[in-house]
């Protein structure tokens, strides 16, 4: 990943299907619930299926790309640790073990992200629930809330209901058709609302990154991302706005897609201003905003700054289309907050 601080911006990226992401997830209510009661999690375990069927419903590994787009979205203090579980060969292979320990994500966040490529692969067999949650409660007995990712039920002996040993707030994505079973899905929806998290359930991995983004959002007490949602071929682009509020001294915006194949840009962001441009992300007569872009494979990050209220507007544009379709989707999620 690049971290590039600039004002004239030029983003690759690439679509994903998005419909469903702002879906209410079933489960318990979230922790955005009611904002007032909104607890901000400092210590965070993601608990990542990584058995051998991953290789055919995460093909581009977008679990990976999700976890990586939350290290570059929380605060550089948050802790965040990380375990994969899949099922033992036999005597002697572990089910479950850690891809990296709990650590705060600023100074770390490299190498999370190395770890999460180099041990994230597809290769551990089958899924055994109970030897992920032995293992997170293992490695991080003080977190604060889970992620659980998995594309499969638990088929490795009787789940003995492990998400109870350490009973925090169990934050459930579930997707691709290993989970259509009623008994799998009436146990993801028990591990989240046993534990006060919420159970999202989703058709393939195309919007795990999006989602993660929502989820990242809600756990440290920011409001819900506004969403677009577009279809482009090559070469064409949509414009946005949003009103930015009085209150607001950042903002960032997320792009995700679903193919390293495809790419977008975002350009022509300006700050409108009871009808007039006060500041731009170019260079112009008008001041500038304060921008810092993160880029990776299928998603990028821009921290905006040196806002006030009015209206903030872009445009995207499919530079690319080489995944195969005629159209792809880029997902842009734009978070607003009080803090510069």
């Amino acid at each position: 990943m690049r971290h590039i601080r600039h004002v004239l911006l030029s983003t690759g990226a690439a679509g994903m299907i998005a419909a469903a992401l702002l879906a209410a997830p079933t489960g318990a209510k979230g922790p955005q619930a009611h904002a007032a009661a909104c607890v901000k999690a400092t210590n965070i375990e993601a608990i990542v299926d990584d058995s051998g069927s991953m290789s055919s419903t995460d093909p581009n590994t977008l679990r990976v790309k999700a976890l990586k787009l939350l290290i570059n979205t929380l605060s550089s203090g948050t802790f965040l640790g990380a375990v994969e579980f899949g099922g033992s060969f036999g005597a002697g292979t572990p089910a479950a073990d850690t891809v990296f320990k709990p650590a705060a994500v600023g100074p770390n966040g490299t190498a999370m992200g190395n770890a999460l490529d180099a041990k994230i692969m597809a290769d551990n067999g089958g899924t055994d629930y109970n030897a992920g949650f032995a293992q997170s409660d293992a490695d991080n007995p003080n977190a604060q809330a889970r992620i659980f990712l998995t594309d499969g039920g638990h088929n490795s002996g009787v789940y003995n209901n492990g998400h109870l040993t350490h009973k925090v707030p169990t934050y459930v994505i579930g997707f691709s058709p290993g989970l259509a079973a009623p008994d799998d899905q009436a146990r993801l929806r028990t591990i989240a609302s046993d534990t006060g998290g919420t159970y999202t359930p989703l058709t393939d991995s195309s919007q795990l990154q999006s989602v993660m983004n929502n989820l990242g959002a809600a756990l440290t007490c920011q409001s819900a991302p506004q969403a677009f949602t577009d279809q482009l071929a090559q070469g064409a682009s949509k414009a946005h706005n949003l009103t930015i509020a009085p209150t607001t001294k950042s903002v960032q915006i997320a792009l995700t897609w679903s193919s390293p194949l495809d790419a977008f840009t975002l350009s022509n962001l300006k700050l409108v201003v009871h009808g007039k441009t006060v500041a731009a992300g170019a260079r112009t007569k008008v001041r500038k905003l304060k921008v810092k872009t993160t880029k990776s494979a299928t998603f990028a990050v821009l921290k905006i700054s040196r806002l006030k209220a009015g209206k903030l507007k872009f445009k995207v544009k499919a530079t690319k289309v080489g995944s195969g379709a005629p159209q792809v989707t880029l997902t842009t999620q734009v978070t607003q907050s009080r803090n510069k």
